[in-house]
């Protein structure tokens, strides 16, 4: 299920990274890839955050920062891999258009999904998606949470 742009949320967490972000924000431009100080925001969250690099022509991503739960959830090192090399490609054109649609309308994007490739099986998650462009408007980089549901470990 996607909520669609940042509607919905139910996260205390991921509101506050979306307050956060938003308060970054300067004259209604978007906020640097530099802006984001990790210390700023909750402990409990840092382990869950990711950020993506924008390549141009064509458009694609690479993970730059990968939260250390998020590599242990999905069981391998996600930076430096390239957005297919993440995603399986049965779900990666879904995700994909997810993430173009932020790249070009500069909105946050906000999905609740499930994740059956994963090495615990099937898993729930929430994502948030946020833009960020060092011209302030041309986005560069995907920045972001995922919290999964995880059966034997709690997400805080």
């Amino acid at each position: 299920m996607c909520g669609g742009q940042a509607t919905g949320i139910d996260d205390p967490e991921l509101i506050e990274l979306l307050s956060y972000w938003q308060s970054l924000r300067v004259d209604g431009r978007l906020p640097a890839r530099r802006a984001l100080d990790p210390a700023a925001l909750p402990a409990e969250i840092v382990p869950h955050l990711f950020m993506y690099d924008v390549e141009r022509e064509p458009l694609d991503y690479r993970m730059r920062l990968a939260g250390s739960m998020l590599c242990a959830t999905v069981g391998f090192e996600m930076r430096g891999k390239t957005f297919d090399e993440i995603h399986p490609p049965d779900r990666a054109a879904e995700i994909r258009r997810e993430f173009d649609t932020v790249v070009h309308s500069g909105q946050p994007h906000y999905a609740k999904r499930s994740a059956q490739w994963l090495p615990d099986g099937l898993l729930h998650y929430r994502r948030l998606l946020l833009p960020f462009a060092d011209d302030g408007m041309t986005v560069d980089s995907l920045g972001g949470a995922s919290l999964f549901d995880l059966p034997d470990r709690p997400l805080f």
